[in-house]
């Protein structure tokens, strides 16, 4: 009899570290209860960086898609400097505007990392920068003095305008597992060269004529990066 209550409590002995362990697995939850993404679970953000500061959206589609659309926006008025060309004094007037609308798809290869791909769209609205130059002195040629005024001012316009596709890269969830959430994302449009306007007065006035000329010196200048910091909250 003593020797079959000794086996059994030496059973029970053997078998506690499993049987422990069986109900501590039991009870730690599934990746998948973790981060249940397939829910379609929803957010929003606030970003802020190159080419803009706006408001974004964010929708799960699955474990590992997120659609995002927003919208950027900056506005930087009167710049002004005094600037040497070709010898001369002249004064420099920028404006520089910024207006973009997004729609992105995003990819994450595993639900345990926050690292992202993401391809999209964006409608650049008038991105580029607006300048007035003008002397600032007369011009003199020996006894003959010309008036700043009468020689004009450039009003010169650089812009890109359009769809434009976008990749990039970063980290960061578009739903985030908690509330909140921050991230970050470096890519580029693809936004072709700029267009450029010039509107001359005065003896400068057939500068104008140069806009096509200028706009092929611009062509490289076809991608247009896009560096962002985001917080988003989850809804």
């Amino acid at each position: 009899m003593r020797k079959s209550i000794l086996s059994i409590v030496l059973g029970l002995v053997f078998m506690a570290p499993a049987i422990a362990q069986d109900s501590t697995a039991a009870k730690e939850p599934a990746t998948d209860e973790l981060y249940p993404l397939w829910q379609n679970r929803h957010a929003i953000a606030l970003s802020g960086g190159l080419p803009g500061f706006g408001l974004e959206y964010a929708y799960n589609l699955n474990r590992n898609l997120n659609l995002r659309a927003g919208f950027l926006a900056f506005t930087f008025n009167d710049f002004n400097t005094d600037m040497d060309i070709s010898g001369q004094s002249v004064n420099v007037n920028a404006n520089l505007t910024s207006t973009v609308f997004d729609l992105m798809l995003e990819y994450q290869p595993s639900t345990q990392s926050s690292f992202k791909l993401v391809a999209g769209l964006g409608y650049l609205n008038n991105v580029g920068v607006n300048t007035l130059i003008l002397l600032n002195d007369d011009i003199g040629y020996g006894d003959l003095v010309i008036d700043n005024e009468e020689i004009g001012d450039i009003d010169l316009t650089v812009s890109w305008t359009g769809i434009a596709p976008y990749m990039g890269f970063g980290f960061g969830r578009a739903v985030p597992k908690k509330r909140v959430g921050f991230g970050i994302e470096i890519g580029t449009y693809y936004a072709g060269g700029p267009s450029v306007d010039i509107d001359a007065s005065g003896m400068l006035e057939n500068t104008s004529e140069e806009e096509a000329e200028l706009e092929d010196n611009l062509a490289s200048y076809a991608w247009m990066p896009r560096l962002m910091a985001r917080l988003a909250i989850k809804l």
